[in-house]
């Protein structure tokens, strides 16, 4: 069953059951049309007794012989649809700010008039609201004991409805199309323009749809066709993907809580246990009915803790580019809402947005900002944030969508215990300070990246002597200062090529002076573990308290230098250690 087919089915049923007054909670147009159309079909065209919908919204229209915006009456039928004249309604000659409450009541009264739409009831002026509000609660309160016609209020955001209203009307959320829904439309697509696409690209578009409304595929097909043609489809350029993905951050953007982040590749040199992790949780999200069938569960995301720079929002971004799934970044902070009951509306809608685009990766960055002192008691752990907290927590619980959540925290300090229950997320991941092994893949993976290849011949002399250097020195690197180092080498060698005139080619120069470079830029540097060595300390406590999974294997070093590496870290962490308890 399509949405719009669910959403005239869960309207009549509520109207059967007594009920006159619906709100849809929608912003266009085209979300609610096929809706009304369905309920006229489907609900409202009995054999017995024919009836009609009216819809009510806003046109010129003459009133006391003026031109005015007003409402105007639009009778839908199946056979003849037209728009009704005053004296078909008995408003001639009727005020204006009446106008709108007697079509309402007068409507009510016309025999065959099987519902009424009543539409974008937030952009009604004041003197029609003023009037119409009356009229409406004295039609909402009576139900549809006499067997009246169906009131259906439509509204961008039922903030928007006056308070007086909501006891006495349904209101039904605007949905977007689920997967198998997407798909049909994309074959129908794909088949009725002739297209030419492989079953691998034609799924990511169907991945990337996710979040838009039917009626937007076919704008965003013919727009890739007509800035790209025939390579917005084809599997190496893959262009359509790029139209959809700059559509989505529109999207994402009017709300200004989800950033849609686009992901080609990404390499990454630790965290061998997380990332096997992550493809087996792939393996059961690319075929969820089938592992449904089979009692498997849809995998519900993890969390990260971890220091600065231990490539935890690298994780992310890995995860989007080896499952092939958007990445849409939740931040916190922007949550938090300035009056009562901003922060939870905001977490719900972003929480509606990201199930709507599933499948696709939720990463939520640094989460201890916004739930970190919701188990405390006074100031700190207020109502609105333990309501925050619980009705989050129920969502992880319960969402069953492919929405996989990656969280990742500084710090697990403040939050409340019931986020590490079993059932709210798979498992619970820490990325430690790197072993000496670790920095030297990380190093060469910067290493390796375009435009340095040629300095592979020399890449382990030049790694083994920092490593050596950052040993004797007990200066110790996260992987975001290995990055650092390695584009500051780089910088480094551009600028100096110039300045020399012994050597010609660059790439000659570059393996002559990269391990130097490499030594005398570390020198420089100011790693994580000067300027944040009890903070490393701490987090090393903490660890040992918890029953966290190590995202790496930290296999043991064979190589000397890179045993005495770790040795020192160690020592250097158990130092910094006794200076925080003196």
């Amino acid at each position: 069953m399509h949405t719009a087919e669910k959403i005239a089915e869960e309207i009549y049923r509520v109207y059967s059951s007594g009920k006159s007054g619906i709100v849809l909670e929608m912003e266009h147009k085209q979300e609610w049309e096929p809706v009304i159309r369905l309920l006229l079909q489907k609900y409202f065209n009995g054999k017995e007794k024919a009836q009609v919908g009216l819809d009510i919204y806003y046109d010129k229209k003459e009133v006391n012989g003026k031109l005015h915006y007003a409402p105007v009456i639009h009778q839908i039928g199946n056979v003849v649809s037209r728009r009704l004249e005053n004296d078909e309604l008995g408003l001639t000659n009727v005020s204006t700010d009446s106008y709108l409450a007697l079509a309402l009541e007068n409507a009510m009264a016309k025999p065959g008039v099987g519902f009424i739409v009543l539409n974008h009831y937030q952009l009604i002026e004041q003197p029609y609201r003023v009037k119409l509000l009356p009229s409406l609660l004295k039609i909402l309160r009576t139900g549809n004991q006499a067997k009246g016609a169906l009131i259906l209020i439509t509204v961008d955001k039922r903030e928007h409805l006056p308070s007086e209203l909501l006891p006495y009307v349904h209101v039904i959320q605007g949905r977007k199309p689920d997967i198998t829904e997407i798909r049909e439309n994309v074959e129908k697509i794909v088949s009725e323009r002739n297209l030419e696409i492989g079953e691998s690209l034609k799924w990511e578009i169907v991945s990337y749809l996710q979040g838009f409304h039917t009626y937007e595929f076919e704008y965003l097909f013919r727009e890739a066709e007509m800035l790209y043609g025939m390579e917005a489809f084809d599997e190496k350029n893959k262009r359509i993907l790029e139209l959809i993905g700059n559509e989505k951050v529109k999207l994402l953007e009017k709300e200004q809580l989800l950033e849609w982040k686009m992901v080609k590749h990404v390499d990454m040199a630790n965290m061998d246990v997380l990332a096997e992790y992550l493809q087996e949780s792939g393996t059961i999200m690319r075929n969820p009915q089938d592992a449904a069938k089979k009692g498997v569960e849809v995998p519900k995301g993890i969390l990260i803790m971890g220091l600065p720079g231990t490539g935890k929002s690298l994780f992310a971004q890995y995860a989007a580019a080896t499952l092939k799934m958007p990445l849409i970044r939740l931040e916190m902070g922007k949550m938090m809402g300035g009056h009562v009951g901003d922060s939870e509306r905001n977490l719900r809608i972003a929480q509606k947005q990201a199930e709507e685009m599933a499948p696709c990766i939720l990463w939520i960055d640094e989460i201890e900002k916004g739930f970190a002192g919701a188990g405390g008691k006074g100031k700190d752990g207020g109502e609105y944030l333990q309501r925050m907290t619980g009705g989050f927590l129920t969502w992880l619980q319960e969402k069953k969508s492919s929405c996989y959540i990656i969280a990742t925290a500084n710090s697990i300090d403040g939050l409340p215990p019931e986020f590490f229950r079993q059932g709210r997320f798979d498992r619970c991941f820490y990325t430690a300070m790197p072993t000496g092994s670790e920095i030297k893949d990380i190093l060469n993976v910067h290493l390796q990246k375009p435009g340095r290849a040629h300095v592979k011949p020399v890449i382990e002399e030049s790694v083994g002597r920092v490593i050596r250097l950052a040993k004797a020195q007990r200066r110790f690197m996260t992987g975001a200062d290995a990055g650092a180092l390695v584009a500051n080498v780089f910088r480094r060698l551009y600028l100096d090529f110039d300045k020399q005139n012994e050597i010609t080619d660059k790439e000659e120069y570059d393996r002559k002076n990269l391990a130097g470079v490499m030594e005398k830029e570390f020198e420089k540097m100011k790693v994580f573990s000067e300027t944040n060595g009890k903070e490393i300390a701490q987090y090393d406590k903490a660890l040992k308290e918890s029953n966290f999974i190590n995202a790496s294997s930290a296999q043991n070093a064979l190589d000397l230098d890179l045993q005495r590496y770790d040795e020192n870290l160690q020592d250097f962490i158990e130092k910094k250690r006794e200076e925080i308890k003196r």
